[in-house]
């Protein structure tokens, strides 16, 4: 290969890198939690562990906490002593400007968004039901069932970790 094929190439692939992902968002998400008794009652205190192929977090209800985004969906299980426990998937949806990336990107973003989970999302907040089981959270269907998909308001004080609950352990891959 001579000199001048070898800068070309060096050339391209320095400059495809700066473009590989136009999704921006991060592979990362805040998401809240909340747990409902079986007529639709909030209760609070509940202990409940999230899990995908990413990692482990845990949050107490209500409660917020950061998740590592994947296209798996993630795994929850709430716990309160004299209560049946709750337990759901919450489905994890390509995110729309994946296309994008497929379109202006040449499929590259993509592939790299898709493997670092950036190009998913889960609902910004999961209300479970205690005692109920295999529950499934969905985006998509509830926003077509009426549910508000928005975080209650916070205060103008940021809370801090313990006092939202949000504890993270990141299992190892």
């Amino acid at each position: 290969m001579n000199k001048i094929t070898s800068v070309i190439l060096l050339a391209i692939c320095a400059s495809a890198t700066g473009c590989s992902t136009i999704t921006g968002s991060g592979t990362t998400q805040p998401m809240s939690f909340e747990t409902l008794s079986s007529e639709g009652a909030e209760l609070d205190g509940a202990k409940c562990e999230l899990t995908n192929d990413e990692g482990t977090w845990f949050v107490v209800t209500p409660g917020s906490t950061t998740v590592h985004r994947s296209n798996k969906d993630l795994r929850v299980i709430c716990k309160k002593q004299g209560i049946d426990a709750g337990t759901a998937a919450v489905v994890s949806r390509t995110k729309g400007n994946m296309f994008g990336n497929i379109l202006f990107g040449g499929g590259v973003g993509a592939i790299i968004d898709h493997n670092n989970g950036s190009a998913y999302e889960y609902p910004p907040l999961v209300q479970i039901f205690m005692g109920r089981e295999n529950q499934k959270i969905d985006a998509k269907t509830q926003k077509a069932d009426g549910n508000s998909q928005q975080p209650k308001e916070q205060s103008s004080s940021q809370p801090t970790q313990e006092q939202s609950g949000g504890q993270q352990h990141q299992a190892a891959k």
